[in-house]
């Protein structure tokens, strides 16, 4: 048996692989929620660390679905647009996408997940290595057919508020009419993670309410909760993942939501 190796990433850059560990778990199974075989594939020759706990599993692969659906209905509406996702870890969802996703992709991460992404995936055409707080994403999308759309699972919800607002208000200036999908947690959910299996995700920002970052310059088009994902989601999704969500809806995914805005331009 081939020995995997561990991957040598900084702390915050180590938070994508839970996230990389319960898509691969996914893909071995029977009734995938998420269709990503790819993932499996990085499993085997990585040593992800310890598997995450059934419910955030559950939680990885919900949010997974409902941003995949969100993408493609903007992709729908703006096929020769733009898609940029901060943060993808070790997923590949432009690939997994493929003809339904948008025409232009720029995936963002950090030096050391954007190096083994080099290695392991097909990358699409535009990976840039840094910090969703830089501007180079900014700059490189700002030159791509608009509209944009931009993508965070688990990132936004690692940065200081401060940041989040300094993204959103420079998004405004530099990509007119895009929008924004994202996840969402409360100070409850948030302090949940704190102190389960997922610890090191050191959650800085929270959000009660979706509508409160519409001050912001944000219009919000559409939300959910992670356990109630919308129904064109929830009729994909295999009837006991479906029944877990349901029933884990008011404990351990309570807090955890997911929202999607308009960013109006500044």
């Amino acid at each position: 048996m081939t020995q995997r190796r561990r991957p040598r990433l900084q702390a915050i850059e180590a938070t994508s692989l839970p996230a990389a560990h319960a898509r691969a778990r996914d893909a071995r199974r029977r009734h995938p929620v998420v269709n990503d075989p790819v993932a499996a594939e990085v499993a085997d020759g990585l040593d992800l660390g310890a598997a995450p706990g059934r419910a955030d599993t559950l939680a990885t692969l919900l949010r997974v679905a409902v941003l995949d659906e969100w993408v493609r209905d903007f992709a729908r509406r703006h096929p020769d647009g733009t898609v940029v996702e901060l943060g993808p870890g070790l997923g590949d969802r432009a690939r997994r996408l493929g003809a339904e996703g948008p025409a232009h992709w720029v995936d963002v991460e950090l030096p050391g997940v954007a190096e083994l992404r080099r290695e392991l995936l097909a990358a699409p055409a535009h990976l840039v290595a840094g910090s969703a707080l830089d501007e180079d994403w900014l700059e490189l999308a700002r030159d791509l057919p608009g509209p944009h759309l931009v993508v965070s699972d688990r990132v936004l919800t690692l940065l200081p508020e401060q940041g989040v607002q300094r993204i959103v208000f420079t998004a405004a200036r530099m990509l007119p009419g895009a929008e924004l999908v994202t996840d969402l947690l409360s100070r409850a959910a948030a302090d949940r993670l704190a102190s389960g299996p997922l610890r090191e995700m050191a959650v800085d920002w929270t959000c009660e309410d979706p509508h409160e970052l519409e001050p912001w310059g944000l219009r919000l088009t559409g939300h959910c909760d992670a356990g109630a994902p919308p129904a064109a989601v929830a009729a994909r999704l295999p009837r006991p993942s479906r029944a877990l969500a349901a029933a884990l809806r008011a404990t351990a995914l309570r807090g955890e939501r997911l929202a999607r805005y308009e960013i109006l331009a500044a």
